[in-house]
């Protein structure tokens, strides 16, 4: 988990990191392209000065051609001197002055317009020689007027183009720049937003993926957490096999446990509606399990055929995962899973660390469950202990109470046991107890408790029973003791039977405990080997005359009241 959490916080950082990488090489596409921009304003700007000066030249031309043809055509001679004057002196110095400054505009054009420019140079130097002192004096007046506005011409149309041009150019660059600017910064921006959408989408899926894997790793804490307070072996075979069922999709979990004692291998939880293992685990042993057998995951329906099938296995459809459950290197059963699809690696890999977790709770509930039998049986007759017996008396009374229903209680006593024991020895004494706790394991019935309450005296309850139907049983393992024979002596084994019942006799368990009792002694005193049954009136310890007892209305009689059956004997 704490892996799962780290990995998060880096895919985390990265999206951040990213989103401000992104962010920050934006900006700075985005102010260069801002610089980019500014520079070709600046050049356009640059083409419109040099419009400017062009136009600035148009007139310094205009303004000495002028002057020139003016002085030309003057026929006094104090006039054309005056304006050839102001021509050599101020005009034509501007106009090569403004040249100049038009030629070092133009120095960085490419070679086409740099010649268009030195072709205008030409042009404009031709009006100019025509307007020197040499060309004024050798020729006409008239003629050489007619010379210089034939040679100013093409100069002014040259102009004309030329300020067009550079107007042209300079709006031209001025909106490509802007244009190519506005293109460049809507496309960063959208590469920016698409690299931010991108890095949030990726951090999105990786939250969901981490969410996806805390899933089983949350199932499987709580799995963990609640197989430590599970109530016994049952209960946490039931956990397993939840837990198995709802983590893999459409599976189906049945868990198998290793009888050791019976050499068999049988189910613990329900099997599936019409399941093949009904049939195939009939009779099964541990090894019929293939996982049992090898302590490996067992697969079968995958694919590609296993070299060895489990006969358990092998006839449920779909596809099957069979897993030890393993303490301490041995097995102790198995889970099988099955589905229509085969398991994946994570999902078995899941299925392993599920399987793993349980096991040694299993194994430990499974001990602590013999320990608990273990100290509530006898060891001897296998029947449950005196300690075990006052439990049954107690949770069965208290059921009995709460339910209404009738409860009868046999307390058994061996005839003449101490006999045995002086004349044969302790050994056979023990021989004749376990005898009788067969014998009694023999007669009663599922619903009913059998238990040894210390020494030779045993008790039985029967839940469910009315007195009728209460003294046939006792009957029943009077006569069936009655049979037990000694080998190598003829002692013949007998015992005495007190029955008392619930509601009939008493109303608390102290004195249906004591009528039994009661009757128990009536059977000994009246010759013993019999089955005697408790009146409600009387018994050995019950309040006097003066004192009647609660379930026992009227006097008390100084004998016990008893019926008997069965013969007598010493």
């Amino acid at each position: 988990m704490n892996a799962t959490f780290a990995k998060a916080a880096t895919v985390l950082l990265i999206a951040l990191f990213g989103t401000l990488l992104v962010v920050a090489v934006a900006a700075i596409g985005i102010l260069g392209i801002r610089s980019a921009t500014y520079q070709g304003k600046v050049i356009a700007g640059g083409e419109l000065d040099t419009a400017v000066v062009t136009s600035q030249v148009a007139r310094e031309m205009d303004a000495a051609y002028a002057t020139g043809e003016d002085a030309l055509r003057a026929a006094d001679p104090a006039t054309r001197s005056r304006l050839l004057g102001t021509l050599y002196t101020s005009l034509l110095p501007a106009v090569d002055a403004q040249i100049f400054s038009l030629e070092q505009l133009h120095t960085s054009d490419p070679p086409a317009e740099y010649a268009d420019l030195e072709l205008f140079i030409r042009q404009w130097t031709a009006v100019r020689n025509l307007l020197s002192p040499a060309d004024l004096t050798a020729q006409p007046s008239a003629a050489l007027a007619g010379r210089l506005t034939a040679a100013y011409q093409p100069v002014t149309a040259h102009l004309d183009r030329l300020i067009l041009k550079e107007l042209n150019d300079g709006r031209t660059d001025h909106a490509v720049a802007s244009a190519t600017a506005d293109r460049a910064t809507v496309l960063i921006l959208g590469t920016a937003a698409a690299g931010i959408v991108m890095a949030w989408l990726f951090l999105w899926y990786e939250i969901r993926r981490s969410r996806r894997s805390l899933g089983p790793v949350h199932d499987q804490a709580e799995f963990a957490d609640t197989l430590q307070i599970a109530n016994g072996e049952n209960e946490a075979h039931q956990l397993l096999r939840r837990q198995l069922e709802r983590t893999l999709p459409a599976t189906a979990a049945v868990l198998l446990n290793r009888n050791n004692s019976a050499d068999r291998l049988e189910a613990v939880t329900p099997l599936p509606p019409g399941s093949p293992l009904a049939g195939t685990l009939r009779g099964a042993e541990p090894r019929s399990c293939l996982a049992v057998r090898s302590g490996r995951m067992h697969s079968e329906g995958g694919g590609r055929p296993p070299l060895l099938s489990c006969s358990v296995c092998a006839p449920v459809p779909g596809a099957s995962s069979c897993v030890p459950l393993m303490v301490g290197g041995e097995v102790i059963g198995s889970v099988l899973l099955s589905r229509p699809a085969p398991y994946s690696e994570a999902e078995e890999q899941r299925i392993r660390e599920s399987v793993s977790q349980a096991a040694p709770v299993l194994a430990n509930l499974r001990n602590l469950a013999v320990a608990e039998i273990r100290a509530a049986t006898d060891g001897l007759t296998g029947l449950p202990n005196k300690r075990a017996v006052a439990d049954a008396l107690k949770r069965t009374f208290a059921q009995a109470t709460m339910r209404k229903a009738p409860l009868a209680l046999l307390l058994l006593d061996l005839d003449h046991f101490k006999q045995v024991n002086d004349q044969y020895g302790h050994a056979a004494g023990d021989q004749v107890l376990a005898s009788v706790g067969a014998a009694l394991r023999s007669v009663v019935r599922a619903r009913d408790f059998a238990g040894r309450n210390g020494g030779e005296e045993f008790a039985v309850l029967l839940p469910d029973t009315e007195i009728a139907a209460a003294l046939e049983i006792a009957e029943r393992v009077r006569a069936t003791i009655a049979e037990i024979t000694l080998p190598g002596t003829d002692v013949p084994v007998t015992v005495s039977v007190g029955v008392a019942g619930f509601p009939d006799h008493a109303s608390t368990l102290e004195r249906l405990d004591r009528l039994a009792d009661a009757a128990l002694y009536v059977a000994k005193r009246q010759g013993r080997n019999r089955v005697e049954l408790a009146s409600a009136d009387h018994g050995p310890d019950l309040p006097g005359p003066d004192l009647p007892g609660p379930d026992l209305p009227g006097p008390v009689l100084p004998e016990a009241t008893v019926n008997g059956s069965g013969p007598a004997s010493m």
